[in-house]
C-alpha cells in the first residue's frame, strides 16, 4: 500500500460502488471514461486490491470495497454538506418557540421592535394554541416549547418558573362609551356586553370575582386575537378586562381607553415564564425573560 492517499478519489469509489458502471460514474463526475479508469487504478494501487470485478450485472465490489464504502460514503456526504452550507445556504438561525396568549405575544414583540432589540441571531415562533394545565406541562417537559408564559401551573421538577409580571386589572372600553365614565362598578361589569380571550387558562389569570359568574355575563365575542379584540372594543360598546402593565403597548390610534375597577383593587394578575430545567443556562431564553420583566 502506498503511503500517499489522494482524497479526491473518495467520490470515485462511492460512485462506482453505487452505479456498478464505469461509464455512468464518469458521466456523473463529468470526466471521460479513461480519466475515471486512471483514478480507479490509483485506488487499486493504493490498496493493492482490484476493488471492483466485472460481472454479468456490472461491476461487483470486492470485500475490501464493501468494507471501504460506508466510510467513504459518510466522508463524501460530510464534504458535500459543508460545501453546500458554505456556498449556498445561510447559517441556520436558532428558533425559539414560545407558548403564550396573544396579549403576551404582542407585549413582547412590541418591546422588541420599539427598542430595536429584535436579535438577528434568533427566530421566534409563537404558539397560541389553547392548552389546559396538563397540556402546558407536557409541552414543557417534552421540549415541544422553549418557554411557556402564562398563569401559574403546579410545580414540576422538570421546569423552572420565573415571575415576570404582577399587574393590577383595569377595564377597556371605547373612548366615547355612552354609559361608562372613569370607573366600572361590579353591577356595570355584569350588565355590559363582554369580549373575552378564548383561552383555557383565562380563569386562572383572573381573580374569581372578575371571572366568576361567567354564565350570567353577556359574552358577545371570544377571540384568540388581541388585535381583533381591541378593534371590537373600539367599534362597539362592549368591555373587556386588561392588564394595566400592557396599557402603554396599545396602539395609540385605537380609540379605546382604560377604566378603573375599584372592586378589584386588592387583586392582581400574575404572569410566569417557565423553561425546562435543562435550559437554565440558555442565554437566549434568559434574555427573553429579562426583557419581559423590565
Amino acid at each position: 500500500m502506498n503511503n500517499k492517499f489522494d482524497y479526491n478519489l473518495i467520490k470515485t469509489l462511492v460512485l462506482v460502488y453505487e452505479t456498478k458502471s464505469m461509464s455512468k460514474s464518469a458521466q456523473a463526475l463529468g470526466i471521460s471514461s479513461p480519466t475515471l479508469t486512471y483514478a480507479l487504478n490509483k485506488l487499486r494501487d493504493y490498496y493493492n486490491d482490484p476493488l471492483f470485478i466485472k460481472s454479468i450485472k456490472g461491476l461487483k465490489a470486492t470485500p475490501l470495497a464493501n468494507q471501504l464504502y460506508p466510510s467513504f460514503k459518510h466522508i463524501d456526504e460530510e464534504i458535500s454538506h459543508s460545501v453546500m452550507v458554505s456556498v449556498d445556504d445561510p447559517p441556520e438561525i436558532p428558533n425559539v418557540i414560545i407558548r403564550t396568549n396573544t396579549m403576551i405575544e404582542y407585549y413582547l414583540v412590541d418591546k422588541l421592535l420599539k427598542n430595536r432589540k429584535f436579535p438577528l441571531e434568533l427566530n421566534f415562533t409563537f404558539n397560541n394554541r389553547i392548552m389546559l394545565e396538563d397540556q402546558r406541562i407536557t409541552a414543557l417537559v417534552s421540549r415541544e416549547v422553549d418557554i411557556d408564559i402564562g398563569s401559574a401551573i403546579r410545580h414540576n421538577h422538570s421546569f423552572i418558573s420565573t415571575k415576570i409580571a404582577q399587574s393590577r386589572i383595569v377595564g377597556l372600553c371605547r373612548k366615547e362609551h355612552p354609559r361608562i365614565k372613569n370607573q366600572l362598578s361590579d353591577d356595570q361589569w355584569m350588565a355590559e356586553e363582554h369580549i373575552v380571550l378564548s383561552s383555557a387558562e383565562t380563569s386562572a389569570y383572573l381573580p374569581e370575582k372578575l371571572y366568576g359568574l361567567s354564565h350570567q355575563r353577556n359574552i358577545r365575542y371570544r377571540s384568540n386575537s388581541l388585535i381583533n379584540m381591541l378593534y371590537c372594543i373600539e367599534k362597539s360598546d362592549a368591555v373587556m378586562f386588561f392588564p394595566a402593565c400592557l396599557l402603554k403597548h396599545i396602539p395609540v390610534h385605537l380609540g379605546v381607553r382604560s377604566v378603573e375597577i375599584p372592586w378589584m383593587e386588592e387583586d392582581t394578575l400574575d404572569i410566569y415564564a417557565y423553561i425546562h430545567s435543562k435550559a437554565k443556562n440558555d442565554e437566549r431564553l434568559e434574555w427573553i425573560i429579562q426583557l419581559l420583566k423590565n
